[in-house]
């Protein structure tokens, strides 16, 4: 095994194992492990992904859901100093193509689903070693080589130990480069804003492939002794089998799946004291309260930026403002469009992107130290951040995850017969936003053409609920 010192995430977990000994801390479908056993586990893994060649500054691609094995995978990554790079598994082969035309992929590790699914096209200009199942898993890892010009293109920050994708302005997807000290910046202020203890468990059933997700549920349970629930699927399907449990539960999830939980309790007649996290910039009050009627604990909202991390946190009542996080400043910017002015922040927690960020977008610097967020927050007199009131350019959040109306926009004007669309965001009674469209188009453009393509050339989150056609 390589003498190279490990990453932070590895380091992380190997000295609470020294100090705390081997306490539970996952839950999985299939079984519960320690931080003995998930070290011990990530040392095989280690060893298997060194003996295929991998090392230090390689990305390997993680295309595996919410299961005890990506948190087992990003330890093995941390350890050898390699670069994870985690995936959506329900659509993997398509998101695995687009990351290996940004990232010099050195490997790919997969859950097959079904059958044995035949060799990713990774594009022409890559190798492919060989294709390796892991042992006593499902798991299969796919050995590549990168095209020699991408390589040569691609810098990655010295410790680089995590990169995900985050979508800006125009639909651009930029890859988010984290080294250890922004990863411990993160998830000790993650820790801090959802309160994590050791008689806490920590459960999100959303992808935990996008930071919006990943910081608080991920990061948070590692800068913490918080137990992790792996968990995928609704919300409610997740947290109803854990309800005998006395443990504390902290559920990250969108507000859709959160108000389905609730529902989902009340029907049953069911209490549970668990703390709903909203991971979303602008949440209306009245979810809060529609939460809490069920759920007993007041919800908490987490302001979050892609590009750097968890800036503040509320709980969801009138009149309570913003915190920030450890180590975290926000201060009003300029006026925005939408009303307010922009929030600004200063924070050790902020990362590389790949391609840079424009000088006026999210994460970009402002005024060194500070830096934008796009955000249009309402501010009071002692310049505390009372609200957030939305953005101006475009970036809307959709289930959590950030989307670009722009994107749709052009994706959508792909078809053939449309000739002119426009993207809305409409908010239903429950304060859940979701994307509608108007178009024009010529000939008889059927409903459902226009649907496959939006399911198509889209990610499912962004695909409009509901089409509407204008005259000519």
């Amino acid at each position: 095994m390589s003498t190279a010192t490990p990453g932070h995430m590895y380091t992380r977990l190997a000295e609470a194992v020294a100090s705390k000994g081997g306490a539970r801390s996952v839950h999985g479908p299939e079984n519960t492990l320690s931080r003995r056993g998930l070290l011990i586990r990530a040392d095989k893994r280690a060893r298997e992904l060194q003996g295929l060649g991998i090392g230090r500054g390689d990305p390997v691609a993680l295309s595996l859901g919410n299961v005890a094995e990506l948190p087992i995978m990003l330890l093995a990554c941390s350890k050898l100093g390699a670069v994870a790079v985690p995936i959506d598994a329900a659509h993997g082969e398509r998101l695995v193509k687009d990351t290996a035309s940004r990232l010099p992929l050195r490997a790919v590790v997969r859950r097959p689903r079904g059958q044995e699914a035949p060799t990713p096209d990774y594009g022409d200009d890559y190798g492919f070693h060989a294709r390796r199942r892991l042992s006593s898993s499902l798991l299969a890892i796919d050995v590549l080589e990168p095209p020699a010009a991408l390589r040569e293109a691609t810098t990655l920050p010295e410790g680089a130990e995590l990169v995900m994708e985050a979508r800006g302005i125009g639909g651009v997807v930029r890859d988010v480069v984290r080294t250890g000290t922004e990863l411990a910046a993160v998830g000790e202020a993650a820790a801090a804003a959802l309160q994590l203890h050791a008689g806490a468990r920590l459960l999100c059933a959303q992808p935990l492939i996008v930071p919006r997700f990943f910081d608080p549920v991920i990061l948070g349970w590692l800068a913490s002794e918080a137990q992790l629930v792996m968990a995928e699927g609704p919300a409610a399907d997740a947290v109803l089998p854990l309800s005998s449990h006395h443990e504390e539960l902290v559920v990250v999830d969108s507000v859709r799946q959160l108000l389905e939980l609730s529902r989902a309790l009340k029907a049953r007649g069911t209490t549970l004291g668990l703390t709903p996290v909203i991971p979303q910039a602008s949440v209306p009050l009245g979810t809060g309260r529609a939460l809490q009627a069920t759920l007993t604990q007041p919800a908490r909202q987490l302001l979050l930026l892609e590009e750097i991390g968890v800036l503040a946190h509320r709980v969801l009542q009138r009149g309570a403002a913003f915190e920030p996080a450890p180590g975290v400043e926000l201060r009003p910017g300029a006026a925005m469009e939408s009303g307010g002015h922009e929030v600004l922040v200063s924070t050790p927690q902020a990362a590389a992107c790949r391609p840079p960020i424009p000088r006026t977008e999210p994460g970009a610097i402002a005024d060194a130290p500070w830096r934008h967020t796009g955000y249009a927050g309402r501010f009071g007199k002692d310049e505390r951040l009372i609200e957030v009131l939305g953005r101006d350019d475009g970036l809307v959040n959709l289930e959590g995850r950030r989307a670009c109306l722009d994107d749709v926009e052009e994706r959508m004007l792909e078809h053939p017969r449309l000739t002119w669309v426009r993207a809305h965001v409409e908010v239903d009674a429950d304060g859940d936003p979701s994307l509608w469209l108007e178009y024009r188009a010529t000939g008889q453009s059927t409903l459902d053409d226009l649907e496959e393509h939006a399911i198509g050339q889209l990610p499912p989150f962004m695909v409009p609920r509901r089409f509407e056609r204008c005259d000519d």
